[in-house]
């Protein structure tokens, strides 16, 4: 692992703010100055000290939650929220938060994490990771409704990204949408 990425992972700061760090010349492996950020360490054997401390591997922490209706996906609120699901003696509970969302009346599988990398990269557009929904609607869906949802709809927060729909009955009732 780059030097860079563990120390930003430990927790001392961005990629771009530990440079700064590495490059002063107040990081040491195994007793040595390193000033290189591509620096190769090794998290489980070698002993990284920024300004004679030692750092330690962060350990990340993942839960899986199936998220009922009526329940806020967020770490603090006056609702209750998916934390309040969780025993609080659960390793790393006071560190953990929710990748991504559900709105809600919605329900369904959410991830806990303490990892802010993996985090980012499962919910930021950039990366382009799918998520799927599955909906029930009331009525039909008509085959040029689909199309136009298809496409992405506006609101007025903005247009929303296109998606896949398909029909997961014979009713076109129960659908399943990737976006």
């Amino acid at each position: 692992m780059r030097l860079d990425r563990f120390l930003s992972l430990a927790g001392l700061g961005s990629r771009r703010e530990v440079l700064s760090l590495i490059r002063s010349g107040k990081v040491k492996v195994n007793g040595k100055i390193v000033t290189s950020p591509e620096y190769k360490i090794n998290p489980l054997s070698d002993e990284i000290y920024y300004e004679e401390s030692l750092i330690e591997p962060k350990n990340f922490f993942y839960y899986k939650l199936y998220k009922p209706k009526g329940i806020i996906t967020s770490t603090k609120d006056k609702e209750r929220t998916v934390l309040d699901l969780l025993p609080t003696d659960l390793p790393g509970f006071k560190k953990i938060f929710p990748a991504g969302r559900l709105d809600k009346d919605a329900e369904g599988l959410i991830l806990l994490t303490n990892d802010g990398e993996l985090a980012h990269r499962l919910t930021h557009p950039r990366w382009k990771i799918p998520k799927v929904y599955e909906v029930k609607i009331d009525k039909p869906l008509k085959e040029e409704d689909k199309i136009e949802l298809e496409k992405g709809v506006d609101l007025k927060e903005g247009r929303t990204l296109p998606c896949e729909i398909a029909s997961l009955d014979a009713t076109k009732t129960y659908l399943q949408i990737t976006v």
